[in-house]
């Protein structure tokens, strides 16, 4: 199976190739990007190549699935959004995503999860997406409010990211919640 392109009036989610280098290495070695993930920002571009050969190899295990966010025309990746922790067995992922700062409060990330969400909603059959958010980020948690998501409550100490264990607010969406035309408006 091929990773698929999917696409909107304004944003084309294409597969991340070697070509994304340089764009994956200035999206991620901005500190306010990596602040609430578990990865510490990137200080050289050979961390950017492994990323990429960490999505791909996701991709051929059938564990998850990460797009390049572009814009239609301008094929430069200003983000990327998709899946880890692909479960079939339980029909369910975990969503991920992240996005330069210059585009922030914009609606791209928004559209790019919708589209997301109709892939694995419609396309996949699965039952319920995922996301866990740092109790700090409120952006990400008003965007998972805004595309449908119920924030489920909160893990304490969930997870063990730079030196420290961290709180998590467990977001989810299940097939019968999700509306698409409600993501659009």
């Amino acid at each position: 199976m091929q990773l698929p392109v999917l696409s909107t009036e304004q944003l084309v989610l294409r597969p991340i190739t070697e070509k994304d280098t340089a764009a994956l290495f200035s999206l991620f070695s901005k500190e306010e990007v990596t602040r609430y993930m578990d990865i510490d920002a990137f200080t050289n571009i050979t961390e950017a190549t492994q990323i990429i050969t960490y999505f791909r190899e996701r991709w051929e295990k059938q564990e998850g699935m990460r797009w390049a966010i572009t814009f239609k025309g301008k094929d430069e990746l200003v983000g990327t959004c998709g899946f880890h922790h692909w479960n079939k067995t339980h029909y369910k992922i975990e969503l991920g995503y992240d996005l330069l700062p210059s585009y922030w409060g914009k609606g791209i990330m928004t559209t790019a999860i919708g589209q997301i969400l109709r892939f694995v909603f419609e396309e996949l059959q699965l039952n319920r997406v995922e996301a866990f958010v740092d109790p700090l980020n409120a952006a990400s948690s008003r965007l998972l409010g805004r595309v449908g998501f119920r924030h489920e409550g909160m893990l304490r100490d969930a997870f063990f990211e730079k030196g420290k264990f961290v709180d998590a607010d467990l977001y989810s969406l299940l097939r019968r919640e999700y509306d698409r035309e409600a993501i659009w408006q």
